[in-house]
């Protein structure tokens, strides 16, 4: 009888099936895999690219392709992909932390020619629909993102050399919705963040991890969040406007719109304004008024449509 956790006995019997004396049979190099046909497959083969962009390793002269992870709900995971999607079996061992290979010419050369010897982003994903670039993100998220709780920053992190590769996930983010922004480092490699509360909840919503802890720490960054003191966005536009018209004191003014007074007046000079705010302004989000508020607000920035 096999005890253990339930990861860790299907882990066992995945080796049992696959595994004899250490050496892992492997399925052979010419088998025929199938072609995805359906939504659903496009769908498995858009997280399987994401996936092999980040942690995977391609070898379409050797006919085989490899993931290899500390997490081995991730690695099973993986390997549920491929026979899904292609009808092979992909086994799964923990030597060197977890691996999961897949043995098929086939295989590895449609890959290789998707991704561009697994460098690029397929076609299929830039040009899909948003289902297509969610799953594809969620991929190269469980391989390069993490999620940053230190100190009172909750924020989804990518990390990647490819400044290049950064800047097309942060345009399919945006196509789904959600906010970022790439940082450039000196040193190291660069990282695209994702912060503030909405959207987190859209990525949580939309994208989601299939590794386990990382999915339970984005669930706890965004009750955090939810807890913590901030402003509906209709509140700062409105305080704006109301403070146009009205000839009450700052500290009236503020009771009509239950809002801080000391929040209210750092709003109106100017000395303060919410993050989520700026964010949108810098995407281009601003109310259809937005204009003539920066006539009566010099602090206003003027908005650029062509951030992404």
């Amino acid at each position: 009888m096999i005890t253990g956790t339930p990861l860790f006995q299907r882990a066992l019997i995945i080796k049992s099936e696959y595994c004899f004396k250490g050496f892992c049979l492997k399925s052979k190099n010419l088998k025929e895999i199938e072609v995805p046909q359906t939504y659903e497959e496009f769908l498995d083969e858009a997280e399987i690219v994401g996936i092999m962009l980040g942690d995977g390793h391609l070898r379409s002269d050797r006919g085989y392709i490899r993931l290899r992870v500390r997490e081995l709900d991730f690695c099973l995971h993986f390997a549920a992909l491929i026979k899904r999607t292609y009808g092979i079996d992909a086994p799964v061992d923990d030597k060197y932390y977890y691996n999961c290979y897949a043995y098929s010419t086939l295989l590895a050369k449609r890959l290789a020619k998707l991704t561009k010897n697994n460098a690029q982003i397929p076609e299929f994903v830039l040009k899909g629909d948003k289902n297509i670039k969610a799953r594809f993100i969620r991929g190269f998220s469980d391989s390069e993102g993490s999620v940053d709780v230190i100190y009172n920053r909750r924020q989804i992190v990518i990390t990647q050399a490819d400044t290049a590769l950064l800047e097309k996930i942060k345009r399919l983010l945006w196509d789904i919705g959600i906010q970022s922004k790439v940082l450039r480092k000196k040193f190291g490699s660069d990282k695209l963040i994702i912060s503030l509360l909405e959207n987190l909840e859209k990525y949580q919503e939309l994208v989601g991890f299939s590794i386990g802890y990382k999915s339970k720490k984005l669930a706890e960054a965004v009750e955090y969040l939810k807890k913590c003191k901030s402003y509906d966005k209709q509140q700062y536009w409105g305080a704006l406007r109301y403070n146009l018209n009205c000839r009450k004191s700052l500290r009236a003014a503020a009771r009509d719109l239950n809002i801080v007074w000391e929040t209210y007046r750092s709003w109106i000079y100017g000395r303060k304004m919410p993050m989520q705010i700026k964010r949108n302004i810098e995407f281009g989000l601003v109310p259809e008024d937005y204009e003539d508020l920066r006539e009566q607000y010099s602090f206003l920035p003027i908005v650029s449509h062509n951030t992404i």
